[in-house]
């Protein structure tokens, strides 16, 4: 049996009543809330002109200011080096300067010390040449020993003279270099090329440190018959091949 709701009673409200009594009319509040809410809606869905949000290139744009700071300290770092001398001068061109002024000097050095072996006879067997930053100075093996032999001969001292003179007045490193024929030798005391031609250079040195230079300036080496000037196969050819070189340069700057 159905029963009938009271006429005069409260009816209860539809779905459609309760979204008209909330909705109502906005309130100032309600309005400025839905403002802002659209604001900041705009703001995360605008767009820069690359395509990207406008809020992350804000962010971002920290890290370009950022990286072209590094990118100008790298630039800075390298032409710092490019120009660097590490050898203690200031620039390329003081250093093109001192080899200048160095070569000059070995240059008044070579007219010296070939006038003087000019002066005593011995201008064809001695020959003094430049290359940049040394004097070399080539002497036969006959003007100084004996065949065969590593000890001074008489006519040694005269020739040692004047190169004596020479390292006395200034402080170039002197590197002295024995060499020889390929012609072997066999001897108790020389086994081989090689112990000959490091004797003849160690005599040279030891001659040189008794009479003053520094040993620090010095030091010996044999070549035996590796770096040839000449043929082997003519008398000519060998007896160029038999010297000692006397090799001076400036010490390094350090």
């Amino acid at each position: 049996m159905a029963v009938n709701a009271p006429a005069n009673g409260p009816s209860e409200p539809t779905l459609n009543d309760l979204i008209a009594r909330h909705s109502g009319t906005p309130t100032e509040a309600n309005r400025d809330r839905t403002e802002q809410a659209q604001t900041i809606s705009a703001r995360m869905f605008s767009k820069g002109d690359d395509g990207s949000a406008a809020g992350d290139a804000d962010e971002d744009s920290w890290v370009t200011t950022y990286m072209d700071l590094l990118t100008l300290l790298l630039v800075l770092f390298v032409i710092l080096l490019a120009n660097a001398d590490l050898n203690g001068s200031s620039n390329p061109e003081q250093q093109l300067l001192q080899a200048a002024n160095t070569d000059a000097g070995l240059g008044t050095m070579q007219d010296n010390i070939e006038k003087q072996f000019a002066g005593a006879g011995l201008g064809d067997l001695v020959e003094v040449s430049l290359s940049p930053g040394k004097l070399n100075i080539k002497l036969n093996d006959k003007i100084l020993f004996d065949s065969g032999e590593a000890e001074f001969n008489q006519q040694a001292a005269t020739v040692m003279t004047p190169i004596l003179q020479l390292l006395n007045e200034n402080n170039l490193l002197v590197s002295v270099e024995g060499h020889t024929d390929n012609v072997p030798i066999n001897t108790a005391r020389f086994p081989s090329n090689w112990e000959l031609s490091a004797s003849r250079a160690i005599s040279v040195v030891r001659y040189l440190q008794t009479n003053g230079i520094a040993a620090k300036r010095l030091r010996a080496i044999g070549y035996a018959d590796s770096v040839p000037l000449s043929s082997n196969e003519t008398v000519n050819g060998r007896s160029e091949n038999r010297r000692v070189n006397l090799v001076l340069s400036e010490p390094p700057a350090n």
